[in-house]
């Protein structure tokens, strides 16, 4: 949840019409920061959720209860947590800049907001919002026009699909070893209660939670690293491009490795490496994926303020801001425009109303780049179960180093394209 609403708190940070470039500048590093610790922060909440919450079960049948009944109060008992948190961010996250006057009725209709900011012209987004719901179409689109937006996008799929592959298949795979090795239960592969892996395998329960939280603690020490790098390289990418490289290693070696244990006869400490490039992988794709989806948001401001200094009148705006026509009418160019004609174009062309102030969709932006996640998470579950069982264990790990993969291609080609098309206007091309 985190993770989805920072994009949304970055991109307030610049949209007041009173931010200059040196503020902008500062505004896209603070961003890079925030999201290193944002990822540190959810490295921490992977390291709480293996201490405290994946331990309740055992605890609570130490307790005398079924292990049925164990498992629903550790379900109870995280929803509550989770209660706490959604009610902490439901006060600490009020009264955002450009957020004033939102209410459940803009998700269907469409509503006019007539404060006028003090000395300054109101701008469009403060006048006028579309309703939430073909906000979301608008931010989905801008995935296919925003360069630094599609590779967030991107990034959040791999991001949230990488975090299943580590807490769900890498257990389920050393499971799959042990059990296929004869090392627990009987040597058929079957257990007295399969269901219990800490009774039925209690090596591959132990293995399991070693190398998951070896891959967390290397996540969470990376987490800081990134947000920095993140700052220093925005334009190019490279830590993204690092991260998605390093999963892409790391998951197709997990993969080819005969065995994951790091000692015995087949085993190779090496694994922790694997495990490290797979921590990498994981929280790089986070913390990057927000940076960028931030500096995506805040291209869309700058162009905005940009198209605002540019078609800006000083005489007061009409009360019913429709057609391009009648503003044009209602706003006669006076002789300080007049004066600076020989800058514009010789057929002048406003902006539409879907293409300027684009920067009010964060929120939208933030919703799809979660809707990215899901979907990443359903497709990774689904195909990579399904071909866990019929083809072999190893097919969640290939289906996750073709993600990390494809979003290193789509890094490569975005900064190519962007490097050619230097001259242009930043943020955009795909």
């Amino acid at each position: 949840m985190v993770t989805a609403v920072l994009p949304a708190v970055a991109g307030s940070h610049s949209s007041s019409q009173h931010q200059s470039t040196s503020d902008s500048r500062t505004s896209k590093s603070s961003s890079s920061r925030l999201a290193g610790y944002v990822g540190m922060c959810a490295g921490c909440g992977a390291l709480v959720a293996l201490v405290i919450f994946l331990p309740l079960p055992a605890r609570f049948q130490q307790s005398g209860l079924s292990p049925a009944e164990a498992i629903q109060r550790s379900y109870y008992l995280v929803a509550v947590v989770s209660l706490v948190i959604s009610i902490l961010c439901f006060f600490g996250l009020r009264n955002l800049p450009g957020e004033e006057g939102k209410s459940w009725s803009s998700l269907w209709s469409a509503r006019r907001r007539g404060t006028l900011d003090s000395g300054e012209a109101c701008s469009y987004a403060r006048k006028f919002q579309l309703p939430y719901l073909e906000q979301l179409g608008i931010a989905f689109a801008l995935g296919f026009r925003n360069s630094d937006i599609f590779l967030g996008y991107l990034g959040g799929f791999v991001a949230r699909a990488s975090s299943v592959g580590i807490s769900l298949f890498i257990p389920l795979a050393v499971n799959h070893y042990y059990r296929m090795s004869g090392l627990c239960g009987n040597q058929d592969g079957e257990a007295e209660n399969p269901g219990d892996l800490k009774k039925s395998c209690h090596k591959a329960y132990v293995l399991a939670s070693i190398l998951t939280g070896v891959s967390q603690l290397v996540a969470l020490l990376a987490a800081p690293a990134f947000g920095y790098l993140s700052e220093r390289s925005r334009r190019r990418h490279v830590p993204l491009l690092a991260a998605c490289f390093a999963g892409l290693v790391g998951y197709t070696t997990f993969a080819l490795l005969p065995s994951p244990e790091f000692s015995g006869e087949n085993g190779n400490p090496g694994v922790f490496v694997v495990m490290g490039l797979v921590g990498i992988s994981q929280i790089g794709a986070i913390v990057c994926s927000l940076s960028v989806l931030s500096s995506g948001i805040l291209s869309l401001s700058e162009v905005g303020r940009m198209e605002d200094h540019w078609w800006s009148s000083p005489s007061e705006p009409s009360e019913d801001e429709g057609e391009d026509e009648e503003e044009n009418e209602n706003n006669p160019v006076d002789d300080e425009e007049e004066e600076h004609g020989e800058d514009r174009p010789l057929v002048a062309h406003r902006p539409g109303r879907k293409e300027r102030h684009l920067s009010h969709l964060k929120g939208s932006i933030a919703g799809v780049y979660s809707l990215y996640g899901g979907a990443g998470i359903l497709l990774l579950t689904k195909l990579g179960g399904l071909l866990f069982d019929v083809l072999s264990s190893g097919a969640p790990f290939y289906i996750m180093a073709g993600f990390n993969g494809a979003l290193l291609l789509a890094g490569l080609v975005s900064g190519f394209i962007g490097h050619s098309r230097s001259a242009g206007p930043a943020g955009f091309g795909v």
